[in-house]
């Protein structure tokens, strides 16, 4: 399938396994394997024309879904959630939400979420809590 950078400058997909493709703004068949990663980060797809205004943006917080997953993964209290030293398990992270998620990206949002709830916050909108 063919995507296109939603901007003037390419896009770069990477995903946890290693593989790496560039979407550029005049648009290129990628791999199936990047397709849920590239729409995630805006790539827009072949079949949405130039005159079209595409909504991809509107409504998809990576932040928010992240830390909804972990919430959730709280809340179901199953050890295998989590590694040894107390993170939440990437995979488990990644297959909840439905796309790749980096370790960095989701220690972030681990570390937000850690800290509210022991500062004894309250989950908002989207599984993240208040601070």
């Amino acid at each position: 399938m063919k995507f296109r950078s939603p901007t003037a400058q390419p896009l770069h997909v990477a995903l946890t396994t290693g593989h790496t493709c560039v979407v550029p703004p005049e648009g290129a068949e990628i791999d199936q394997i990047f397709h849920r990663e590239a729409i995630s980060r805006g790539a827009i797809p072949g079949s949405i024309t130039e005159d079209e205004k595409p909504v991809l943006a509107t409504g998809f917080d990576r932040k928010a879904l992240i830390a909804g997953a972990m919430n959730a993964m709280l809340e179901g209290a199953n050890e295998e959630d989590f590694n040894k030293d107390g993170k939440p398990n990437l995979r488990e992270v990644n297959a909840r939400i439905g796309f790749q998620a980096s370790r960095e990206e989701v220690d972030a949002v681990w570390a937000e979420v850690s800290k509210n709830l022991d500062a004894g916050g309250e989950k908002t909108e989207g599984g993240a809590t208040g601070a």
